[in-house]
């Protein structure tokens, strides 16, 4: 994909996470990974629905700015890290999601309840301590949680979603979303009843084999 095709895709992603309550007012930011060693990225202060292709910033993995007029997100230093420590990461989506939010908040991790967030995460989603964000102890506190995962809660502060592309991330978000939605509403009903551990690990297995961890069935146009 050219550079100009992913800062339109970063930006289609932003409106579609803006339209979904991923993302409100300037909190939040998203990356895409360009070649190996570059990195396209949203900037600081910037409402997520009105970005332009222009708007984003092209950076190496030191966050040194090759590319354009804005200054980058605060975020850059977590950004780095995980594409440094995680080559099979090419995007990376920071929401501000209601629900996922408020489990953040409370440090309760999201646990695996339903076939579908087992099949296309499959893993419980922690939560990090809390660290000042911004800072590079907070990269590494995110880094450390998120392990080889797609997902990681920010204690008192939101949600990192990561994928092999825009799409992957952007549906880890919004499943992310729901699971923490579901949860919720379950355990206000007495109690949430996590999934068997083997049968998360089965019915991961069986989505990969079977659907390519489902790209042609999702089918995001962005």
């Amino acid at each position: 994909m050219s550079e100009q095709e992913l800062r339109r895709k970063i930006v289609a992603v932003g409106k579609r996470a803006f339209d979904y309550k991923l993302l409100s007012g300037t909190w939040g930011n998203i990356s895409a990974r360009l070649g190996k060693n570059m990195v396209l990225m949203t900037p600081s202060g910037f409402d997520k629905s009105a970005l332009k292709p222009s708007d984003i910033i092209l950076m190496d993995l030191q966050g040194n700015i090759i590319r354009g007029k804005w200054r980058p997100s605060s975020e850059v230093p977590v950004h780095s890290l995980i594409y440094k420590v995680r080559e099979d990461v090419n995007a990376i989506i920071h929401t501000h999601s209601h629900y996922a939010t408020a489990l953040a908040v409370t440090g309760q991790e999201i646990p695996v309840l339903t076939s579908e967030f087992a099949s296309a995460v499959g893993h419980k989603v922690p939560v990090t301590r809390y660290v000042m964000s911004g800072t590079q102890e907070f990269a590494e506190e995110v880094v450390k949680n998120l392990g080889e995962g797609k997902a990681v809660l920010l204690r008192n502060h939101g949600v990192i979603a990561v994928g092999d592309s825009l799409e992957d991330a952007f549906q880890t978000a919004l499943l992310v979303e729901d699971e923490a939605r579901t949860f919720i509403l379950a355990s206000s009903l007495g109690y949430a009843k996590p999934l068997d551990i083997d049968e998360v690990k089965r019915l991961r297995e069986a989505y990969i084999r079977g659907y390519g961890q489902e790209k042609r069935r999702l089918n995001l146009r962005f």
